[in-house]
C-alpha cells in the first residue's frame, strides 16, 4: 500500500523533473535564449508543487479517499498560464490515455495532438529557426509525460476488498 506522504514526495520529485525538462526544452527552442533565475525558479517551483498535488491525489486515490480531492489538480492551471497554454489540452484530456476504454484513449491522443497543432499554429505566426524535431518532438515527449500525471484526474479508485462473511453456526 502506498502512503500518501510518500506519494506526495514522489510527485514533488517527478514534478520537479518535468519542470527541469520543460525548462531545458524551452531553452533549446528559444531563438533568443535569455536565462533568468527568477523564471527558472518559478517554473521549477510551480511544477514541483503541482507534482506534489498529483502525487497526493495518487496516494489519496489508492487509499480509497473521496474523489473531491481531484480538485487539487486545478493548481496546474497556474503552470499553464501564458506560454504554457500549449500543454493545457494534454493535461485536461490527455490523462484519458491511461484508461481502459478505447474511446477514452482516442480522446486522450486527440488532446495531445491538439496541443501539437496549437504549437504549430502559434509557430506559424512567428516562425522560429529551430529544428522542428527538437520543437515538436520535445513537446510531444513532455505532453505524454504530463498525461501520466493527469491520469490521476480520471483513474477510478481501486476496488475495496470485502471481508468474507462469517457463517453463523447453528
Amino acid at each position: 500500500m502506498v502512503s500518501i506522504p510518500r506519494a506526495t514526495g514522489a510527485g514533488f520529485a517527478l514534478g520537479l523533473m518535468w519542470g527541469a525538462a520543460a525548462r531545458v526544452w524551452m531553452r533549446l527552442i528559444s531563438t533568443d535564449p535569455e536565462f533568468s533565475w527568477t523564471g527558472t525558479g518559478m517554473i521549477l517551483g510551480s511544477t514541483a508543487v503541482c507534482g506534489a498535488a498529483l502525487g497526493f491525489l495518487y496516494g489519496a486515490r489508492r487509499a480509497g479517499r473521496s474523489r473531491s480531492w481531484r480538485l487539487l489538480g486545478l493548481c496546474w492551471l497556474f503552470v499553464f498560464a501564458g506560454p504554457g497554454i500549449v500543454f493545457l489540452p494534454a493535461f485536461l484530456l490527455g490523462g484519458l490515455l491511461h484508461l481502459r476504454q478505447i474511446w477514452c484513449k482516442v480522446i486522450g491522443a486527440a488532446a495531445v495532438a491538439c496541443g501539437v497543432l496549437l504549437l504549430w499554429i502559434l509557430n506559424q505566426q512567428e516562425p522560429a529557426s529551430v529544428n522542428p524535431a527538437t520543437m515538436y518532438g520535445g513537446f510531444l515527449l513532455l505532453s505524454v509525460a504530463l498525461t501520466a500525471g493527469a491520469a490521476e484526474l480520471y483513474l477510478p479508485r481501486p476496488a475495496r476488498r470485502r471481508e468474507p462473511a462469517v457463517a453463523l453456526a447453528k
